[in-house]
C-alpha cells in the first residue's frame, strides 16, 4: 500500500508542478519555449522536484496514518 501512496503522491506532485510552470510560462511564446534550453532545464527540473516531493509526502502521510504496535 505504501507504493500506491507514493505513486499517487508522485502523480499529483507532477500534475501540481505542471500547473505551476504553466502559470509561470504563460508570457513566453511557443517558439521561445522550444528554442530556449535554459527554460527546459529550469522549469523541467522544477517539475520533477515537485513530483519527488509529492511522492515523499504520499509516503510520509501513509506512514503517519498507519498505527504500528
Amino acid at each position: 500500500m505504501v507504493y500506491a501512496c507514493g505513486a499517487l503522491g508522485f502523480l499529483l506532485g507532477f500534475a501540481a508542478g505542471l500547473f505551476i510552470i504553466n502559470i509561470f510560462l504563460q508570457h513566453y511564446p511557443a517558439h521561445e519555449l522550444v528554442k530556449n534550453k535554459s527554460l527546459r532545464w529550469t522549469y523541467g527540473l522544477f517539475c520533477w522536484i515537485v513530483a519527488g516531493l509529492g511522492a515523499w509526502a504520499g509516503v510520509f502521510m501513509y506512514q503517519s496514518s498507519v498505527i504500528t504496535p
